[in-house]
């Protein structure tokens, strides 16, 4: 479904990306890990259409997508939902949930799907009419995730989702990443915490300095001495 094809972003004359190559098939989860500053988010940046490319190709559903601006991205079937969630603080649930519908239906279809993402999310029920700036973190990710999905993606971008939540609240959100998996989602998830994000993806891929240094199954790379001695204390 997605092909990256070398890759490579500047920002000025640092380069954030030097090289990266994947693909992420229809229905997988692939994880993108590695210590800050690998260039995984700005990775994420560059499909979303977020960051341009200083070369490379980006291929969405066999359309190179390449320096599309981000709302055509977002038509095309791509959503993010970057790090930090960034909602809408001063709007209530309901509207931040709206302009994640906005652009992508009419206001009919837009009301319905609202309603799926309650049913999704009760807890976003509960707080319909509350600011998002009242909700906490965990509270805020589910509105982010939702936010994303108003638009009917095919394909959703997660930037660190467990960043700043709770234990138990990072158990919950990683549920749910699995249960959208299950309704057929394809999702690309740049995670910090290496061990949640190897025990939910079918793969995964290792940044380092702007590259690519290991990819495979998550079951490999979870047995793998550098990713064990690097990323998971062992």
């Amino acid at each position: 479904m997605l092909s990256v094809e070398a890759l490579k972003i500047r920002y000025g004359e640092v380069e954030a990306v030097r090289r990266v190559d994947l693909t992420v098939g229809s229905g997988e989860i692939i994880a993108l890990v590695g210590a800050n500053g690998a260039g995984k988010s700005s990775t994420l940046g560059a499909v979303a259409g977020l960051v341009p490319a200083a070369s490379g190709k980006v291929v969405f559903d066999g359309v190179d997508i390449t320096g599309l601006a981000p709302e055509a991205i977002a038509r095309k079937g791509v959503a993010l939902v970057p790090e930090g969630r960034r909602i809408f603080a001063s709007l209530t649930v309901a509207d931040n949930l709206r302009l994640g519908g906005a652009v992508h239906q009419p206001a009919a279809e837009a009301r319905l799907r609202e309603e799926e993402m309650l049913e999704l999310f009760p807890i976003l029920r509960r707080y319909h009419r509350v600011k998002g700036g009242n909700l906490s973190g965990g509270e805020q990710q589910m509105l982010a995730i939702a936010r994303a999905l108003m638009g009917k993606p095919r394909m959703i971008l997660l930037d660190e989702p467990s960043l700043g939540l709770a234990p138990q609240l990072i158990d919950t959100v990683f549920d749910l990443i699995a249960e959208l998996r299950r309704k057929g989602l394809t999702i690309l998830l740049v995670e910090q915490n290496v061990a949640l994000a190897l025990e939910i993806a079918d793969r995964a891929v290792v940044l380092a300095n702007g590259e690519v240094v290991l990819s495979g199954t998550a079951k490999e790379l979870a047995s793998s001495d550098l990713v064990r001695q690097a990323y998971l204390g062992a």
